[in-house]
């Protein structure tokens, strides 16, 4: 199997104590079977301590009991008594590999990291656009899906990298092509007409659809961890109601957009539906892009708070996915050419 890893991937390191918003805190922690027979066996005051402190969620997944919304062993140095007392070792899987990913597609794997960690997105910002990515498969492997439709929506997300990674136009005009791009995709997929030689164009037509309050209502309506977080996003929607987005930041929100192509876009192999990627990144950009413009002159500090946080928020969230994709599919707000009309 081939394994393609972005060059930032090898550089990350967790920061431990150092890091300004700790995966330690707010998230519940899955416990791995694995983990939890381990820790079933450890002897002593710590191995009663760890038993004291798992349960069982409503969702039916063994998790650590939180206490003042962090991990119980997360000390007040601001680090792992697990991994103190036991090792990196027997971390549970969840904080063993967080933030990296990996995406398996059976004949290939990709790796990236969560942009909600935030030296992840700290390296993530600071890298070049990286081709750490497959661009075809061989059409006589043994998959659980068509070799032919993975390689057009290989070929399909190639050009996607293309449209987004051309700035020599405004990241709001290269937005709107990969709309016009990827509706037309979505329309080859439903149609499973998987045709690479006749990839479509990435040619749109702009008319003018009013304000985006409709995505920042959305946003409001999601579930979120933070009440800082929504403050601030109550406080961009006002802001963006009477101000208008520049390019000043177009560098940045075009690597944090990467990491959703990355992320996301092969998804379409079991949903069958392409477009949804194109339009959370139309969502995020609105969002983070007006966030930023509402600082004025941010430091590369802020710039990376607000595209993390817009990342733990959004993003780590089923609830929050299955939603935004039921918006997608049935409010007309959010079909290609009205998103199209507010870039």
């Amino acid at each position: 199997m081939k394994h393609y890893f972005p060059k930032y991937c090898e550089k990350f390191r967790c920061i431990a104590n150092l890091c300004p918003d700790s995966c330690c805190r707010d998230w519940d922690v899955v416990v791995d079977d694995t983990s939890f027979d381990f820790y079933n066996t450890v002897k002593g005051e710590f191995g009663d301590r760890l038993r004291s402190l798992m349960t069982i969620d409503e969702d039916g997944d063994r998790i650590f009991i939180r206490q003042g919304e962090k991990c119980p062993f997360w000390n007040s140095d601001m680090l792992c008594d697990i991994y103190i007392n036991l090792g990196e070792n027997h971390l549970c899987h969840t904080c063993k590999e967080f933030p990296r990913i990996t995406q398996d597609y059976t004949v290939f794997c990709e790796h990236t990291l969560s942009f909600a960690c935030p030296e992840a997105a700290r390296l993530m910002l600071e890298s070049d656009f990286d081709t750490g990515f497959a661009t075809d498969i061989p059409q006589d492997l043994q998959t659980d899906y068509s070799t032919t439709e993975m390689n057009f929506l290989l070929s399909a997300r190639k050009r996607t990298f293309e449209i987004l990674s051309d700035c020599k136009m405004s990241l709001s005009e290269r937005l709107c092509r990969l709309l016009a791009f990827n509706e037309r995709v979505q329309n080859m997929l439903d149609d499973e007409i998987f045709d690479i030689t006749a990839m479509p164009t990435d040619e749109y037509k702009k008319q003018s659809c009013g304000d985006a309050s409709f995505i920042f209502d959305l946003h409001k309506s999601l579930d979120i961890m933070s009440k800082d977080w929504l403050c601030e996003l109550e406080a961009t929607a006002d802001f963006a109601k009477n101000n208008t987005l520049s390019s000043r930041f177009d560098r940045p929100l075009t690597a944090y957009l990467d990491y959703y192509v990355r992320r996301y876009y092969l998804s379409a192999i079991d949903s069958f539906n392409v477009i949804s990627t194109i339009k959370r990144m139309v969502c995020a950009y609105i969002v983070t892009a007006y966030e930023l413009e509402r600082l004025e002159n941010p430091t590369q500090a802020e710039v990376v708070k607000i595209l993390q946080g817009y990342s733990k928020e959004v993003e780590h969230s089923y609830e929050n996915g299955e939603l935004l994709e039921d918006e997608f599919i049935f409010n007309p707000l959010f079909s290609t050419d009205n998103l199209i009309g507010i870039l």
